[in-house]
């Protein structure tokens, strides 16, 4: 019986094998024999432990009942439910990007399925045929076992066992070295083939002197040379006509700033800045971290895209845009720009971007690209140029040692280890407002200068920040950001300068998704329609929302008033209200779900 079990599996595993056919469509530059070899090795080592889930509970069915009728029936039940599923897995995939999980599951199989996924009666009448037919050929499978195994066919177990082992270890190892070198032709396959977990060991790599960095930036390269015949950002070609005069563009981006904490005493110089702005004060992030948010205020779309354009280096149609137009690049960030790998997709394409700071401390770094901005612009202002200026010591609580505290007492040095459910965050957040200050004095020095070089009345300035933070608001044990979609987490301070526009306050809810969009019309003189490239609206004529999607990747939720869809990298989700108490399924709006999870995928083509 476990002879016949072992050799149908063989079988229903050839099956399984060509249905993963589908999979392999979506795959880019997999050009090159060792390239095919390990994708091979990989597929038929990744769909043999799928398709050995059925052998392996039928052999404990077998052991427990010693009944051949009973476990064969067991076999075919379950060897048709994997087929099944595998094959629903790639077609869902195939149409939406989505792999199977139970979200997906509600809003294939619920009450308003329709809404997005259509099943006519042909589709029905086939879906039965095809389970039907799978159930047929696992009995002709265990026929034709039988007939081998009557003749006395050797299976050879342990060679075909031995060679999976091999098949395995080798993906993996292959896989690891890839994701060291930032090997795209390997490492995409994580993304497209259902629960796949590969090993990833880049501190071990680097040890053993795998990784060869010239080499790592040589594949990043070959990366942007990928085709992109997954993605269609944007939806048609940007058209733009020079408006007159055109006008700089400044960008000033502090790393963990949360709303509520800009005012005259915290951060006197935007402050006093802000009375001249469009200021918004009910304006959230496309993210809870700095991943998530910084590309959602550069593109204008969901960081839900993060991976595939890193992994095509698709840039953002504003950068394109102001680099047709010829503006000059100035960015700055405090942190590095490789890890998050911002130079692969936000900053990608920009000619001599600068990498990382030299200094140490997120301060000395701050202080860096300040006076890196404030030494170079005497000769930047003489051109047209846009500017992003990234500042980290809010998010590193630093400031330096012999800064002129403005809130005391504070906390003396930084224990993370601290940060539980009964810490009394009011040293902490003392620390966190002093390093705000000391960040908005360095801003104060641009825009004086600005001011002073008479350069502001043809700039534009949006000051705004990555994400918010968290000082355990709610009680639930949440500290700094990342671990929930709360407003806490993703409502930032935003304001905009425009010399030409009255001072004005907006109350309306607004998305770093409106930034991009804005810009692009008002500045750039594109006349696109914004869906074409973002999923924003223009900020100076806001629009009411319902929801959005926030996140980064998979893990992201998505946003309505008074409540909270998660959405988890492993398929689950629930839903909390905005002080993150969990409320039942039955406050989940699968037809505004579904709305947004298909909106989500805008910019992926659809295989028809």
């Amino acid at each position: 019986m476990t002879r016949q079990l072992y050799l149908v599996f063989l079988f229903n595993l050839v099956v399984i094998l060509f249905i993963a056919l589908q999979y392999i469509s979506f795959l880019e530059n997999i050009d090159g024999f060792f390239l095919k070899l390990y994708l091979a090795f990989t597929t038929i080592s990744h769909f043999f432990i799928i398709g050995a889930l059925p052998l392996l509970l039928s052999l404990l069915i077998y052991y427990l009942t010693k009944s051949n009728g009973i476990t064969k029936g067991v076999n075919i039940v379950l060897s048709a439910f994997i087929l099944v599923i595998v094959k629903l897995d790639a077609v869902i995939f195939e149409q939406f990007r989505y792999h199977i999980s139970p979200i997906v599951l509600k809003l294939v199989f619920g009450k308003r399925a329709s809404d997005i996924f259509q099943f006519s009666t042909t589709n029905i009448v086939m879906a039965v045929l095809f389970i039907l037919a799978l159930v047929g050929l696992q009995f002709v499978f265990f026929y034709l076992s039988k007939k081998i195994l009557g003749k006395k066919s050797d299976l050879k177990v342990k060679l075909t066992l031995t060679v999976f082992f091999i098949f395995t270890l080798t993906s993996h190892l292959v896989y690891a070295w890839s994701d060291a070198n930032y090997f795209r032709p390997v490492t995409q396959i994580k993304n497209v083939f259902p629960v796949f977990y590969p090993l990833t060991a880049d501190g071990l790599m680097m040890k053993l002197g795998l990784v060869d960095l010239e080499k790592a930036r040589q594949n990043e390269k070959l990366q942007a040379q990928s085709t992109t015949n997954t993605v269609q950002y944007p939806l048609k070609p940007i058209v733009s006509e020079n408006p007159s005069p055109k006008k700089n563009i400044l960008y000033i981006v502090i790393d963990t700033w949360r709303n509520g904490f800009m005012n005259d005493q915290i951060t006197p110089n935007i402050a006093a800045f802000s009375k001249k702005c469009q200021v918004y004060t009910n304006h959230l992030s496309g993210s809870n971290m700095t991943t998530g948010g910084i590309f959602s205020l550069v593109y204008g779309i969901p960081a839900t895209y993060f991976d595939t354009f890193t992994g095509q280096q698709i840039a953002p149609v504003l950068t394109q845009e102001l680099i047709k137009q010829q503006y000059q690049m100035q960015i700055l960030s405090s942190s590095n720009v490789e890890n998050p790998p911002f130079n692969r997709n936000v900053f990608a394409g920009i000619p001599n971007l600068r990498l990382s700071s030299k200094a140490e401390k997120p301060s000395d770094r701050d202080i860096e690209i300040n006076d890196l901005w404030l030494n170079g612009f005497e000769k930047l202002h003489q051109k047209l140029f846009f500017g992003f200026l990234f500042y980290d010591s809010a998010h590193g609580f630093d400031y330096p040692d012999d800064y002129k505290l403005a809130f005391n007492p504070s906390l003396k040095e930084m224990n993370y280890l601290l940060l539980t459910g009964d810490y009394e965050p009011t040293l902490l957040i003392n620390r966190y407002m002093n390093s705000l200050h000391f960040i908005d004095g360095l801003i104060g020095k641009v825009l004086l200068q600005l001011q002073e070089k008479g350069a502001l009345d043809n700039t534009i300035v949006v000051i705004t920040a990555d994400h918010g933070q968290e000082f355990n608001d709610n009680k639930k044990g949440y500290w700094q950001h990342g671990g929930n979609f709360t407003d806490i987490q993703i409502h930032v301070p935003m304001m905009i300068f425009d010399a030409s526009k009255a001072p004005k306050t907006y109350t309306q809810q607004t998305l770093h998704y409106d930034i991009a969009p804005t810009i692009m019309q008002h500045y750039l003189g594109v006349k696109n329609d914004v869906a074409d490239y973002s999923f924003g609206h223009d900020l100076y004529d806001p629009v009411t929302r319902t929801s959005f999607i926030c996140g980064y990747n998979q893990r992201y939720a998505i946003i309505e008033k008074n409540q909270i869809t998660n959405i988890y990298p492993s398929g689950l989700f629930d839903v909390t209200d905005q002080q993150l108490n969990p409320l039942d399924d039955a406050h989940i709006n699968y037809d505004l779900v579904a709305k947004e999870m298909k909106a989500m995928n805008r910019f992926y083509k659809l295989k028809k």
